[in-house]
């Protein structure tokens, strides 16, 4: 997934508080007929032949190593793992098989692709990009039993990431240059650098298509979520001949040039999710949480009871000591979103008395729903978080930066440059995103001060047969992000599941959902229509409720998102939709 930019909240205090030989070409594939700005006269690159002789390497297959990068997911099966290293050129664009990056790769191996059995390969990309990837060929498997005998999986390391090459950038700025300073020092320093110039998604297309090659397979499968979406907009632009199908879950509006309009949108969507699905849910369990039955109510209690500086930031320090953003990636986490909601109110309506936010944090601590384990690792980020920056006035700052998921956003296209836009944006952002801009989100961002001449691909005729999966409430991919992708790309149809909030959907646990994703990654026709599908129940409850207004046959809302809904209204059953005209 894009990480939920709330975890990037004091990240150049703290880092991240949980859970980015000459040119060897052969034929018309040079370094300057590659890119992905030529690929209509050039067709799609032969990586063989770019490669060189690291075409004809030897993948040297081993024992998996997780336990430095997190381990499988919980039920998913290693035994028929294995792992290898490859050397891919450093940069695709400009191949010295000489200058190379290691990009670490596992693969759960079914069949042998000769067997006449065989069905196909599937590439996975679990997102971010942020951390390991590499155990992620066990999760695609698990998800997919019914393909697990005639396929095998494969998932890597992006490279900057996990076990697989890193590249990282020195800055330097002064800290009375004002609050911009560091994200203006990053972005030109790391905009220089030729290391992080290759950390890109357009080299990690060329990494993906390379691996099919040292496989041997003439075409794969493509499964990707959220970024993961992104990355596979890439891949299906630029090597769509060697590309059977794609599924794209939680998707970005891959139909931009720049990913600046996912992070543009992902504020109000966050604060979407918070009024229309948390505000409602809490309101309709008043027994658990004992905030009352309307969430307008609930919401402007909330927001009064963090209304000075102080009071915002020890809001923002709680949310952040007990992970309480994850919640806006997965309803699972409500429950314990609720109890740090009513947390925070109960503090911040307490008597007046001078507030540390330090302090006041620790008491919304102590007072959410969480086990003792996660309590005690939730003060000791908060210690971490509330850490005062040391620094000599006068004395610059100086730092590495290695932030993969900013090295490929910002050179993913060209973002908007410059303080005088951001100021502005921000000031029109912040009343429709309150909660971002407490959990301190309306920052320039690092990509304001870095030029690039990189924009994704055009897609034509050529992409490849795709099916997007959307949740309606996502906070990360917003759901007009992946309306756009599912009803914009060529070839592609929409999944869209009606009041959920889950970012990563598939598979989902209805037949509905998962069904048509099944038949189609099992060589049946992608289907013809937009299917617009029931969400499940939230946790607590045992029936769906209308969170927004009802998704029409197009998978769309006849009016813009309200700020409040009545939380007692019952949702429509999804049904398969008439095709779209």
């Amino acid at each position: 997934m894009f990480h939920d930019g709330s975890e990037r909240l004091n990240a150049r205090r703290a880092r991240r508080w949980r859970p980015l030989i000459a040119a060897v070409a052969i034929g018309a594939f040079t370094a300057s007929v590659v890119s992905c700005s030529d690929r209509e006269e050039t067709g799609v690159p032969d990586v063989a032949a770019l490669a060189g002789p690291l075409a004809d390497q030897e993948l040297v297959w081993e024992a998996c190593d997780f336990s430095s990068d997190g381990p499988p997911i919980p039920g998913a099966d290693t035994a028929n793992v294995k792992c290898a290293t490859v050397k891919v050129p450093r940069d695709w664009l400009d191949p010295d098989p000489e200058v190379t990056w290691d990009v670490r790769i596992s693969q759960a191996r079914n069949i042998d692709p000769s067997d006449p059995g065989y069905h196909t390969t599937v590439i996975a990309h679990p997102g971010g990009p942020y951390a390991s990837g590499l155990s992620y060929s066990t999760a695609v498997q698990m998800y997919t039993p019914e393909l697990r005998s005639t396929t095998n999986y494969v998932s890597f390391d992006q490279r900057g990431l996990g076990q697989s090459s890193h590249a990282e950038c020195k800055y330097e700025y002064d800290p009375a240059g004002g609050p911009s300073a560091a994200a203006k020092a990053i972005g030109e320093a790391c905009s220089k650098d030729a290391d992080v110039a290759t950390m890109t998604t357009e080299q990690a297309a060329y990494d993906m298509d390379f691996i099919r090659h040292l496989l041997g397979l003439d075409k794969v499968t493509y499964m990707g979520y959220s970024y993961g979406t992104w990355l596979g907009a890439w891949y299906g632009s630029l090597f769509s001949d060697n590309i059977e199908r794609m599924v794209l879950d939680s998707a970005t509006d891959s139909t931009q040039k720049s990913i600046q309009t996912l992070y543009n949108a992902a504020h109000e969507g966050r604060d979407r999710q918070f009024r229309l699905h948390m505000m409602n849910w809490i309101s309709r369990n008043d027994e658990v949480f004992g905030l009352g039955t309307d969430p307008e109510a609930v919401w402007k209690r909330y927001f009064a009871a963090t209304s000075t500086p102080e009071k915002s930031l020890a809001a923002q320090y709680a949310w952040n000591a007990v992970n309480g953003p994850a919640a806006f990636s997965n309803p699972i986490g409500y429950r314990a979103a609720g109890s740090l909601v009513a947390g925070i109110i109960a503090e911040g309506e307490a008597p007046s008395k001078p507030v540390v936010p330090a302090e006041s944090a620790a008491r919304v601590v102590d007072q959410t729903e969480l086990t003792d384990e996660q309590r005690a690792a939730a003060h000791k980020r908060l210690a971490l978080l509330a850490a005062p920056h040391k620094s000599k006035p006068g004395e610059p700052i100086r730092g590495k930066y290695d932030y993969v998921i900013e090295f490929t956003a910002c050179t993913d296209g060209q973002w908007t440059q410059g303080l005088d836009y951001w100021e502005d944006f921000h000031k029109r952002t912040a009343p429709l995103a309150p909660l971002s801009e407490q959990f301190g989100l309306l920052v320039t961002p690092t990509c304001a001060f870095w030029p690039t001449e990189s924009k994704m691909p055009t897609q034509d005729d050529s992409f490849p047969e795709t099916i997007v999966l959307q949740s309606e409430l996502d906070s990360m991919t917003p759901f007009e992000q992946g309306w756009a992708a599912g009803t914009g790309l060529p070839n592609t149809s929409l999944i869209a599941v009606d009041n959920e909030s889950v970012h990563g959907v598939f598979p989902y646990g209805t037949e509905e959902v998962d069904r048509p994703v099944i038949d189609f990654l099992l060589g049946g026709d992608r289907p013809a229509q937009t299917i617009v599908a029931a969400g499940k129940p939230l946790p607590l409850e045992q029936s769906t409720y209308e969170s927004w207004t009802p998704l029409d046959e197009n998978a769309e809302h006849g009016t813009e998102a309200p700020l409040f809904t009545d939380p007692t209204i019952p949702a429509e059953t999804g049904v398969v939709r008439e095709p779209r005209s």
